[in-house]
């Protein structure tokens, strides 16, 4: 997991490494701060140490990215909120309609899709005020260098962003801390369609996209 690494912007978590080994701020305080959430492990064997990264902010807005390890460098596959997901009971919903806190149905749906992945990390901000602090900092305008030059009161909002995290198992608080940056600013991403009742689907091309993934 060490060599997973996640992602720039408004993306949490290059947030907590970099200020977290700014001011210190220990793994014991944050690994009480996040929720553990339970996944079969069904769910996760057919992953190949992949992680799924999710990220909702407030005013709809949310980031869902799978970070898959090829050797030297880690490939990003960026999957779109809008894109349904089949479910149990030959259901289907669009990501963005169901809850980070309970992941079986979002892994269960993209393992169906053929993106199974390993591991999870939550995390979900959008019952946050989008002008506090932790909104701005879930939506991007509100920059790390900003944070750490102006470091008042950064403890409790690193401990604040820490209880809005959920880790799936297998996923330490370690790994989180020790992600460094990947750019994201050109991901690899889910090509999709629309059904003929406005559904967001896979588009044909995604068997080759995915082969460009992995």
């Amino acid at each position: 997991m060490r060599r997973v690494l996640i992602a720039v912007g408004a993306t949490l978590f290059t947030l907590i490494a970099l200020a977290a080994a700014w001011i210190g701020i220990s793994i014991y305080k944050i690994d009480h701060a996040v929720h553990h959430v339970a996944v079969p492990a069904s769910l996760l064997a057919k992953g190949k140490n992949d992680l799924l990264a999710i990220v909702r902010g407030p005013n709809h807005f949310e980031q869902i990215f799978v970070f898959h390890n090829a050797g030297p460098h880690t490939n990003v596959l960026k999957i779109p909120s809008t894109l349904t997901l089949p479910l149990a009971g030959g259901h289907s919903a669009a990501i963005e309609t169901l809850s980070l806190h309970k992941p079986d149905a979002i892994i269960s749906g993209l393992d169906q899709l053929g993106i199974p992945v390993t591991h999870y990390v939550g995390v979900d901000l959008h019952m946050v005020d989008p002008n506090s602090n932790l909104g701005m900092l879930a939506t991007g305008r509100l920059s790390v260098s900003s944070l750490i030059s102006d470091p008042t009161g950064t403890t409790t909002l690193l401990e604040q962003v820490a209880s809005h995290i959920y880790l799936g198992p297998g996923t330490p608080v370690t790994a989180v801390l020790s992600l460094m940056n990947v750019p994201t600013a050109h991901p690899v991403s889910v090509p999709t369609s629309k059904d003929v009742h406005g559904t967001v689907v896979l588009a044909a091309a995604f068997p080759t996209v995915l082969r460009s993934f992995l």
